[in-house]
């Protein structure tokens, strides 16, 4: 392609407030893109041959309607992850865990550490929650967020 051409091209986009421009030629495709990046491709033209028909794909039966989700946190007092971070369920890799499932608990109960920034943070449930550790929603190590259901109490 000759740049006079290219050129011709490009003060003909500026002067017209164009922000992209494609020409296609049998032996030549040219796409002039405005903004932070332009793009020029040019490439010989490929003969295209259209694809043949697919078969007609045979039609579904109805299906049910899908059973709605159950909010498995219904019902039961939630312990949320108060700062984000890394939840240990251990006090060290080779301690019990601080609950079970089963375990009674009040607000005094350490139910894990959550550490961030080097920190180690001891997380107790808040007041008013106490009962029966019903769900643990979170594995060792894994990362949390500020509020993220971590067990269930009932």
């Amino acid at each position: 392609m000759d740049i006079k051409i290219l050129k011709e091209i490009t003060k003909l986009m500026k002067d017209n407030d164009l922000t992209e421009v494609e020409i296609e030629a049998p032996d030549l495709k040219v796409k002039l893109k405005k903004g932070s990046t332009t793009t020029i491709v040019s490439a010989p033209a490929i003969p295209y041959a259209a694809p043949a028909a697919a078969p007609a794909a045979p039609l579904l039966a109805a299906t049910a309607p899908a059973e709605p989700k159950v909010d498995e946190t219904a019902g039961y007092k939630q312990i949320i992850s108060p700062i984000p971070g890394t939840v240990y369920l251990k006090p060290n890799p080779d301690s019990a865990l601080f609950v079970t499932v089963g375990m009674a608990i009040d607000e005094t109960k350490v139910v894990c550490l959550i550490e961030a920034m080097k920190v180690f943070n001891e997380i107790k449930p808040d007041s008013g929650v106490s009962g029966t550790i019903k769900k643990i929603l979170v594995k060792d190590g894994q990362p949390v967020e500020y509020g993220t259901v971590m067990f269930l109490v009932g």
